[in-house]
């Protein structure tokens, strides 16, 4: 028997340089540290559905991973600027979201400026994901 699981998430108000204050659909989640061998929580990683593959930035790569430069590399772009592209490596990691434990993989940037990114690829593309009026968005999963 499946049984559907479902997270409510608030949008924050950021300001943004051109829009002025915006809505932010973030979420909280926590990762598994290999390195550490325990899980941490993140809060505030935006739910991106723009975003091909999650990213976090290098100090949060070097909680989680003992040696990021071990995964594939990769070229992130379109996150601070559209014609801005930075180095990343790819590596696969433990994830959880309310009561959902996944793996995913997820770009390290090289940048520590990069703000930690939920993306599709096995991420977000295992819920049904609905932004509601950019007050809150709800994730559901069948479980």
């Amino acid at each position: 028997m499946t049984m559907t699981t479902k997270m409510i998430f608030s949008c924050i108000e950021q300001e943004h340089h051109l829009f002025g204050k915006i809505n932010r659909p973030v979420i909280k989640l926590a990762v598994y540290s290999v390195r550490f061998g325990r899980w941490l929580e993140i809060g505030k990683v935006l739910a991106d559905t723009g975003a091909d593959i999650s990213v976090i930035p290098l100090p949060m790569g070097q909680i989680l991973i003992h040696d990021i430069e071990k995964g594939i590399p990769m070229y992130v772009g379109g996150i601070l600027s559209s014609s801005a592209t930075i180095n990343a490596f790819v590596h696969r990691i433990k994830v959880r979201i309310g009561d959902c434990t996944f793996e995913m993989p997820v770009a390290v940037s090289v940048s520590s400026v990069i703000p930690p990114i939920l993306g599709r690829q096995e991420a977000l593309d295992r819920f049904s994901v609905n932004f509601i009026y950019g007050k809150e968005l709800t994730f559901e999963i069948n479980i």
